[in-house]
């Protein structure tokens, strides 16, 4: 955020109030991994603690920008901004869609204004966490308010695992879930975790006390995944393995005993996991100790496939059922949230890209995965230019847990989660910095001190 110098005497004078918005905002995201507050399991409560949070922080974010100088005294680069609108335009041809399907269709307006509503509840995070993060001291907040989450939603399926955590921890089968709803899937937000940390802990600049903070992040992520006995969550745990060397092989030089640490880590993950494969495939899993036979539930679902329907489960049902739907409303789709209530299927798409393409149709599609390839491809693009290593390496981190969160959408409807628009906001904050500092500066122009 860059300020001329006649404004900092109205940026001192707001100091306090957007510090807090951004500490409210730091705690929405530290609890954004779960649906409810994790000690309060009461599946009736409908308003969680998170939102609480974003929202006080979005009202003195607001507050503050009353002022002349607009909200939150933006100078946000030409690159930014269109990305932004890429993601307004997304948000338009919803409610669009969604208006036709309403009056062609007959689908219920409630729904659209659920969904819609939701999509840009989670747009305005985006947004003000692009914006928030551009102070160096706010992204930093930001980042270990998301670690310290981490911890604590995968705190509760570390004891899970050992048989040890309260009963609503558990789902059906004795698998683990992150809260008492279990539409909040645990790997939307902790998988993301493991090559963010983990790649950040590769800067020199990084402190003991930060890595070690990192590290234990990474590390209760990497079991409360283990811990889910979910397909989705060990195939995000193998692809952030996967980022996470090649960061250490890219940024070798920046702190080479770490990344050969990495490499021997990961190494012992891979034959850890090979002998956990050999044993089911030997012994099963019953023959299994307790809490190896959670780890082993989706070697069963790899190894032993039976056929392509009971394989998927519900989501064969739901693949063949977009297939339908799309064909007969391909361009503005049944309406964002009109899936249940078009098909009379039980379930939501299990798939953030065809669960889209079904309710918005292929341009709705298309506006979502351009804005995604804008981030995924821009942050790329700088962690593999030449500029100063602690920003590209920062650059792959967020690159890296983006596409984790991405890749989350093709087992789960991730749109509709918090952590999604977290990890862009925070992505795009990264790269608005880095714009505008590339831009060079005006003399009359200063660092925003707050």
């Amino acid at each position: 955020m860059l300020l001329y110098e006649e404004d900092l005497p109205w940026i001192r004078s707001h100091r306090a109030t957007i510090g807090l918005g951004a500490g409210f905002f730091a705690a929405g995201i530290f609890l954004s991994g779960v649906l409810i507050n994790p000690l309060n399991p009461d599946q009736h409560i409908r308003i969680v603690a998170a939102d609480l949070f974003f929202l006080l922080g979005t009202f003195l974010f607001l507050l503050a920008s009353t002022s002349r100088g607009g909200v939150l005294r933006l100078r946000l680069h030409p690159n930014t901004r269109a990305i932004l609108l890429v993601l307004g335009c997304f948000l338009l041809w919803g409610g669009l869609s969604g208006v036709i399907a309403t009056y062609l269709y007959g689908q219920p307006f409630r729904k659209l204004l659920e969904t819609i509503a939701n999509y840009s509840y989670g747009a305005v995070l985006c947004t003000l966490t692009t914006a928030a993060a551009a102070n160096a001291r706010t992204y930093r907040l930001f980042l270990n308010a998301y670690a310290a989450g981490v911890v604590l939603v995968s705190s509760f399926s570390v004891l899970a695992v050992f048989a040890a955590a309260p009963d609503w921890v558990y789902h059906g089968g004795g698998r683990i879930k992150s809260t008492s709803q279990s539409v909040n899937q645990l790997a939307a937000f902790v998988a993301p975790a493991l090559p963010l940390f983990l790649i950040l802990s590769l800067r020199a600049s990084a402190s003991r006390s930060a890595m070690l903070f990192y590290l234990a992040a990474a590390g209760f992520a990497a079991v409360a995944l283990a811990g889910t006995g979910s397909r989705t969550a060990l195939v995000l745990t193998l692809i952030s393995f996967c980022l996470v060397l090649l960061a250490a092989l890219m940024f070798w030089y920046s702190r080479p005993g770490f990344a050969a640490f990495i490499l021997l880590s990961c190494a012992a993950a891979v034959l850890g996991f090979g002998f956990l494969v050999i044993a089911f495939l030997e012994a099963g899993s019953s023959a299994l100790p307790e809490y190896l036979q959670t780890l082993a539930r989706p070697l069963d679902r790899f190894l032993n496939p039976s056929t392509l329907e009971a394989g998927l489960g519900p989501r064969y049902e739901q693949m063949i059922l977009v297939w339908r739907g799309w064909v007969d409303h391909p361009f503005f789709g049944v309406g964002p949230g009109n899936f249940k209530t078009y098909t009379e299927s039980t379930f939501e798409v299990h798939n953030t890209y065809l669960g889209t393409l079904i309710e918005t149709g292929v341009p709705g599609l298309l506006l979502l995965l351009l804005f995604q390839a804008a981030v995924l491809l821009m942050a790329l693009k700088h962690a593999l230019g030449t500029g100063p290593g602690e920003a590209r390496i920062l650059a792959f981190a967020l690159f890296s847990a983006f596409l984790v969160v991405s890749l989350y959408g093709l087992g789960s409807f991730g749109l509709r989660q918090r952590p999604f628009w977290i990890l862009a906001g925070l992505a795009l904050g990264a790269l608005n910095r880095h714009w505008m500092g590339a831009g060079g500066l005006n003399r009359r122009d200063v660092p925003c001190p707050v």
